[in-house]
C-alpha cells in the first residue's frame, strides 16, 4: 500500500518514523516545487538519494544493480554520495511525497550505511514550536523507555544532552520534572522528546485502569447470595 502526503503537513522525521516502524523496503518520491528525488530504503534504512528530471524515470529500473549503472557509481560509494546528497533532501520544506513498498530488488550485499534513527534524531534538533506541539504540548506527560532502547540509542548517535534526559526518563518522572532538573530550554528538550518518540526510544506510560466499584471478598459474597434466595 503507497503512503502520500503533503511535506507541510508530514515532516520527514514522521515519515521515517513509519518506514522504519514497518522496516519498509521501497522508494519515497519527493518532489518539491524545482527538484524530484527518488529515496530508496532497506529495511527501513535510507540506502541512496538520487534525483531525477521526471518521477517516471524512477520506476523504469526494477533493480538496485541498474540504477547504480545509470548513476555511474559502485556500490562502495553509497555512502559518500548519500552523505552529500541528504542535506539537500532535508532542506526541502515543501512539496510533496509518495512511498512505493516492495518494487525494487536490493542485492543482499547491499546495507545501508547510516541508522534512520541517526537522521531522525539530526532533524529533530530543527523543529519548530508547532511542529512539537503536535506531540509534545502536555508537560504532565510521563514516558518511559522502549523495551529495546539501548540498540535504539545506539543508531541514534545521541549528543551528551540527549543522553542526560534519556537517563531521566523513567515512568515516573512528567516532562515538567525533566524540564526543571535540567535547566533546559523547553523547545529544546521539547525538540529531544519528539525524536526519542519517532525513533522509538521511549512510549507514552500507559495509565493503569482504575477498577470500578469494589472486591468482594468470597465469604462476603455467599452471605450476599444467601439472603437474595430467602427472598
Amino acid at each position: 500500500m503507497a503512503i502520500t502526503g503533503n511535506l507541510e503537513t508530514f515532516n520527514f522525521i514522521d515519515i521515517f518514523q513509519i518506514l522504519k516502524r514497518d522496516k519498509k523496503d521501497g522508494i519515497l518520491v519527493v518532489e518539491s516545487p524545482d527538484k524530484k528525488f527518488a529515496v530508496y530504503f532497506k529495511n527501513g534504512d535510507m540506502l541512496y538519494i538520487r534525483e531525477v528530471a521526471k518521477v517516471f524515470y524512477i520506476y523504469l529500473d526494477l533493480d538496485f544493480k541498474h540504477v547504480l549503472k545509470k548513476e555511474g557509481i559502485d556500490k562502495d560509494d553509497l555512502h559518500q554520495f548519500l552523505i552529500a546528497r541528504l542535506p539537500i533532501l532535508l532542506a526541502v520544506k515543501k512539496g510533496t511525497f509518495s512511498f512505493t513498498p516492495g518494487f525494487i530488488k536490493y542485492p543482499p550485499d547491499i546495507e545501508p550505511s547510516i541508522p534512520i534513527e541517526k537522521i531522525m534524531m539530526y532533524l529533530s534538533r530543527q523543529l519548530t514550536q508547532e511542529e512539537v506541539d503536535r506531540k509534545i504540548s502536555d508537560m504532565k506527560l510521563v514516558f518511559e523507555k522502549s523495551d529495546n532502547w539501548e540498540e535504539i540509542a545506539r543508531r541514534a548517535h545521541l549528543n551528551s544532552v540527549e543522553k542526560k534526559v534519556l537517563s531521566l526518563i523513567d515512568g515516573n518522572r512528567t516532562v515538567e520534572d525533566i524540564l526543571n532538573e535540567t535547566n533546559m530550554n523547553r523547545l529544546n528538550l521539547q525538540r529531544i522528546l519528539y525524536g526519542f518518540l519517532a525513533t522509538g526510544l521511549i512510549r507514552r506510560k500507559k495509565q493503569k485502569k482504575r477498577k470500578i466499584g469494589f472486591a468482594l471478598t468470597k465469604n462476603l459474597l455467599n452471605k450476599i447470595m444467601a439472603k437474595i434466595k430467602g427472598l
